[in-house]
């Protein structure tokens, strides 16, 4: 096993990272599915409810995982 010098370049490590970035992106893809098809009271279908639900959750989801990608790959790469 080689030794390194920074723990955040030895294979368990990124291993470990990514495997956190797959489960927490398939936890917010689950949450934004439950809140897309959970049913809502009854909103008319023309209201603007309905067209800013979908899109909005769409729109956090990719942030979130935008998020997750840049902690999982930069987060620890530029400690001293």
């Amino acid at each position: 096993m080689m030794n390194h010098r920074y723990p955040f370049m030895r294979k368990e490590y990124v291993r470990a990272r990514i495997r956190k970035l797959i489960v927490q992106s398939f936890i917010a893809s689950l949450i934004a599915w439950i809140l897309t098809n959970v049913p809502v009271a009854d909103i008319a279908p023309r209201t603007w409810f309905a067209f800013v639900q979908v899109p909005l959750i769409v729109f956090l989801l990719l942030c979130y995982i935008g998020k997750l990608l840049i902690d999982t790959f930069f987060y620890n790469r530029y400690q001293p």
